[in-house]
Formats: C-alpha cells, structure tokens, sequence
C-alpha cells in the first residue's frame, strides 16, 4: 500500500469514527473538553499504527479507555447544574429536553466503569455486541450482562426521578 492511499484510507476511518468515539468518551467522563483532547491523541496514535489492525476501531477504543485510564478522568461534577436547573420553573420543550439529558448523563456517570462502558459502546454508539465485547475484552455473554444491569439500574434512577418530578408538579397544582 502506498503512503497517499494509506493516507486516504485513514481519512475515510477518521471521517466515519470520530464521531462515534467522542460520544463514547463524552458519555464515559461527562467533559466535552477531555473528550476532545482524547479524541485528538488516540487519533495520532491511530495513524501512527495505521495498516498494521484488521479492525482499527477495535483499536481505537481501546486506545482511548487507556488514555482515560492514565487520565485518572473524573466525571464531571453535575451539582451546580442541577442546583441551577432545580431553581428554574420547568416547561415542556427545549428546557425539559436538556433537563432530561443532563439528568441521563449524569445517571451514566453513577454507573460502575465496565456497566457505563456497556451501555456507551452499545447504544449510544450503536455497536454490535460482538464488537463491544472485543472492545472491552469480554465475552458477549459478560457484555450482555453488564449491559443489562446498567440499563435497569438507569431506568430505576430515572423512573424515580420522574416519579419525583411529577409529585413536585402535583403538589404544585394542589396550591
């Protein structure tokens, strides 16, 4: 392979990848920001091994949870958000749709490391099992387990926060 077709071919990965793995990143550690130095340093380190996988995307994420890892990334702390959020008056439309993707995000970040990482990979990047459990070095059957936990204890959080919403609003229909 030439170094110009080499060259290209990675354009292509990096035009239909890098958007996949800044969700997945965003998702796991809550900071557009790191996410976005993330991205940029497992992209190089990409190019650099470019030709030498099968399946660079496999690679790709792999590259990044080691970034995260040496990172130490902590999620991004929701409190002053959410205190600011919980003092406005809440309506149907825009508001209520960034209340309810905070309030997702925040919930993802509550998860244990490998249930978030489950979710993330499966379905908010929309990876075949198969492909998130290569990702994460874990066997289909693991992966369907973590997954399955993590989507029950993400509809438990935000059923009961629902729950509690929907009493504020009652409660203030009853004044």
């Amino acid at each position: 392979m030439t170094t110009d077709e080499a060259n290209e071919q990675f354009i292509s990965f990096y035009t239909a990848w890098r958007g996949k793995l800044f969700k997945a990143v965003a998702a796991w550690t809550g900071d557009r920001h790191a996410a976005e130095d993330v991205v940029q340093e497992v992209m190089i380190q990409v190019r650099r091994y470019w030709g030498r996988y099968s399946r660079p995307e496999i690679l790709m994420y792999r590259l990044a949870r080691q970034q995260l890892a040496r990172r130490n990334a902590v999620p991004v702390q929701m409190d002053s958000l959410e205190q600011h959020h919980d003092t406005e008056e809440h309506t149907a439309g825009p508001s209520r749709d960034l209340d309810q993707k905070l309030d997702l995000l925040a919930a993802l970040r509550r998860l244990p490391t490998r249930q978030r990482e489950a979710v993330v990979l499966t379905e908010v990047c929309d990876l075949d099992q198969s492909t998130a459990a290569e990702i994460l070095g874990i066997s289909v059957s693991a992966l369907k387990t973590h997954k399955a936990r993590g989507l029950r204890t993400l509809h438990e959080q935000l059923a009961g926060r629902m729950a509690g919403a929907r009493a504020d609003l009652d409660g203030g229909n009853l004044t």
